[in-house]
């Protein structure tokens, strides 16, 4: 950088359009393994599953294509990754009958795409980019559990495989992660997405924008 610093007037300030033809929304691990007093503690969860039902109703009445990445395992499909070395129970826990690896209620309509992936990040363990690329997808908006792990690896592998992404921040929560609290933790990941990874929005200003584009759209 010949000794000058990088310059961050943009961090926080990216947006990128939400066109229905090319977007899709994602939602990213919405399962009950995940929530107040589940396999792990997350006390947003139900505020973040609310919120991306909310973002999901808003895109499927504009037009809009909502997946879903999920992490399930059968005895075909294992954990990938070194998670269970951290997490040993997680190929139980999350098998694919177990009550836990069940998606949140009215999440996932029967239409829709479900992906299961074997480690925290969508990219690396799914064909979840094939598919998008074969859709003619460039740019996801994402909500999911847990912020700083299947939603951040997920996130910032999309941004690095050339997707334009923006995460909805009230539309993911986090667990407690060493000394931070959960809200810490999420806002802690939220933060670091947007200083060079994605664009960040509230499920509020996405609803209200994919409203006024739905009307634009009908008037002309």
């Amino acid at each position: 950088m010949n000794g000058t610093k990088m310059s961050r007037e943009v961090v926080g300030k990216i947006k990128y359009e939400y066109d229905v033809t090319t977007t899709v929304l994602l939602g990213v691990d919405f399962q009950l393994a995940f929530g107040e007093s589940s396999w792990e503690p997350v006390p947003g969860a139900a505020a973040a599953v609310d919120n991306f039902r909310a973002a999901a109703t808003a895109w499927r009445a504009a037009g809009g294509t909502v997946v879903h990445l999920v992490t399930t395992f059968t005895e075909d499909r294992r954990p990938t990754g070194r998670a269970t070395d951290f997490a040993p129970d997680a190929a139980d826990a999350l098998a694919v009958n177990e009550p836990m690896a069940a998606s949140y209620p009215d999440v996932i309509m029967s239409d829709e795409l479900v992906i299961a992936k074997t480690s925290f990040s969508g990219v690396l363990s799914s064909d979840l980019v094939a598919r998008l690329h074969t859709d003619g997808v460039d740019s996801v908006v994402l909500g999911g559990l847990t912020t700083p792990i299947c939603v951040q690896t997920t996130a910032d592998n999309l941004s690095m495989s050339g997707f334009k992404v923006t995460v909805l921040s009230d539309a993911c929560a986090s667990q407690a992660i060493g000394r931070l609290s959960a809200t810490e933790a999420h806002n802690a990941a939220i933060e670091r997405l947007a200083y060079l990874f994605t664009a960040v929005a509230t499920t509020a200003d996405f609803v209200v924008e994919v409203a006024l584009d739905f009307k634009k759209h009908l008037v002309n």
